[in-house]
């Protein structure tokens, strides 16, 4: 039998470090959208790039957005689900610049002036499928 168990933030964190790849929701013109993103943990944020062309970027430094994190296995029924809810921040240059000597910014796509975009984490939460 199946259960659902709320986690802890600790294990919520732990799993969004061990992923890249996430579900950014907000919404633009009072409509929701939910893009994917490829994403690094710098700290209490979560750190992406965007370009100015984006629809995302209409989203920086105004509403709260949040990013779903997840996995699960068919076989087993089992998995979990990380949420993260915060408002969205350019970094300047030089946090930029910072960061990616530290850590590199994965991206699907080239983007010729990427824009680096840091989710503050202001709540954490998450839930497991266990058997």
């Amino acid at each position: 039998m199946s259960a659902l168990v709320v986690m802890e933030e600790g294990e919520c964190l732990h799993l969004l470090s061990q992923a890249h790849l996430g579900r950014l929701g907000f919404t633009h013109r009072t409509l929701p959208v939910i893009l994917p993103v490829n994403y690094v943990i710098d700290g209490d944020r979560v750190v992406f790039t965007t370009d100015s062309s984006s629809i995302l970027a209409a989203a920086i430094n105004s509403d709260v957005v949040c990013l779903e994190v997840d996995d699960h296995d068919s076989l087993s029924h089992t998995g979990w689900s990380v949420l993260i809810t915060g408002h969205l921040n350019e970094l300047s240059q030089a946090d930029a610049d910072d960061l990616t000597s530290r850590v590199p910014l994965p991206s699907w796509r080239p983007m010729p002036l990427p824009h680096v975009v840091g989710l503050d984490m202001e709540m954490v939460s998450g839930r497991r499928l266990v058997q």
